[in-house]
């Protein structure tokens, strides 16, 4: 130490660290400071725009009191229908602007709100496929408030403003990034719309309405709580339009399952099936046009059929899960595919009948005579529901030259 204190050099070298260490220190004060600010003064949100609340959020800040200040906009459009007097029915493409990125001072429930919305170039996700489109975004909101409660109801405002109570529509989810994610909103198809013969579809609604009121008598017999259904019969006798009419009249979404995707491995699929949402029914059409024989239909690298197997009712199936399958050539499909407890349904939807053809006649035009001769003409030939369905609107406006006129294939 007395050699130190003796040495300028020495001492003043030490003086200089002790400082330097200290005002190293002192930088990193308002740091600390703002951190701890920001754990007991604020909270944050960040909302990826992969996540479905990121579209919910677009729409809120559409109609937000910012709205009318706000001078910098990122545009969306949206496809609605308008049932005004004047133009009923018609379909139109609603333009949403919301703020542009960048940083944006507003206010909810009184107090002040800091929206940051990010944009960056696309990068590959957790699969290695890019991006589909060229940006990711991110909105990160800081509100000056402790309570969690409040971003909770930031949330459910942008899910109500997104979707208005007011509005019945058929929610169609497909695979996202990372769950299912809405891919867009259908009309509710009414059941009487779809005529199918012999009381098939309110069989098949009974159906599924016994399995949706019985999940405490599957489990108390140890039974997997799920059902599966398999629609086979020739192309356009409604296997899809009855799978759209029943979720309408359940109030179901439909998730739906491309097998034939290049995104999706039996890994993903296993994942998939395990998180079905609640209130919904899984969709895979055209299942013969995947495997034939327990192979794949091409040589495309992705789900096995072993994998939809396990998918279907392995041990991270999800329950309450009910499962549509389409197909027009149930003989290639495999057995171990439409084994009871894969499928516990299976219903063929054959070609029109006569009773089929005078019901649909009758939708066109409520003439019961000239709807009882139509359906003699069942006698010359089988036709599909489609194909008559294609006749009828061709004559529309004439139900004797829709009656007497050849019919099509």
């Amino acid at each position: 130490m007395t050699q130190l204190s003796s040495n300028q050099f020495l001492s003043g070298g030490a003086l200089l660290a002790i400082v330097g260490v200290g005002f190293a220190y002192l930088r990193r004060v308002p740091g600390y400071l703002w951190l701890w600010f920001k754990r007991r003064i604020i909270t944050v949100i960040d909302v990826p725009d992969r996540d479905e609340a990121f579209k919910w959020l677009n729409i809120w800040l559409s109609q937000h009191p910012y709205h009318k200040r706000c001078r910098l906009w990122t545009v969306h459009t949206k496809r609605r229908y308008d049932n005004s007097e004047n133009e009923p029915s018609r379909k139109k493409t609603k333009i949403i602007l919301a703020p542009a990125p960048g940083i944006h001072f507003m206010f909810y429930k009184r107090r002040l709100m800091i929206l940051y919305r990010d944009r960056k170039e696309g990068s590959e996700n957790g699969s290695g496929v890019s991006a589909a489109i060229g940006f990711c975004e991110t909105f990160t909101f800081t509100l000056f408030s402790r309570n969690k409660q409040i971003v909770l109801d930031l949330l459910e405002e942008a899910r109500q403003a997104a979707n208005p109570p007011q509005e019945q529509r058929l929610t169609i989810l497909c695979p996202g990034y990372d769950d299912w994610s809405e891919s867009g909103k259908r009309l509710p198809r009414p059941l009487e719309s779809v005529i199918l013969a012999d009381n098939l579809i309110e069989d098949i609604l009974k159906d599924i309405k016994q399995f949706q009121d019985s999940e405490i008598w599957y489990n108390e017999r140890g039974i997997p709580y799920r059902r599966g259904y398999l629609l086979h019969g020739k192309p356009g006798n409604g296997k899809s339009s009855l799978i759209m009419a029943l979720a309408s009249t359940l109030q179901l979404d439909i998730c739906v399952l491309n097998l034939s995707s290049n995104n999706l491995n039996d890994a993903r699929l296993i994942e998939l099936m395990a998180s079905v949402p609640k209130h919904s029914l899984v969709l895979i059409e055209d299942i013969d046009c995947v495997f034939l024989q327990r192979k794949k239909a091409d040589d495309k690298e992705s789900v096995t059929f072993s994998g939809l197997l396990n998918a279907i009712d392995g041990v991270m199936a999800s329950e309450g899960r009910v499962l549509f399958m389409t197909t027009n050539n149930i003989e290639v499909l495999d057995a171990a595919l439409i084994r009871p407890g894969r499928v516990d349904m299976s219903i063929k939807l054959d070609n029109a009948s006569r009773e089929q053809m005078e019901q649909l006649f009758m939708r066109f035009f409520p003439l019961p005579d000239v709807a009882k001769q139509f359906s003699r003409r069942g006698n010359e030939k089988e036709w599909s529901m489609a194909t008559l369905q294609g006749h009828l609107l061709q004559y529309r406006d004439d139900p004797i030259l829709a009656l007497t006129n050849p019919i099509y294939v």
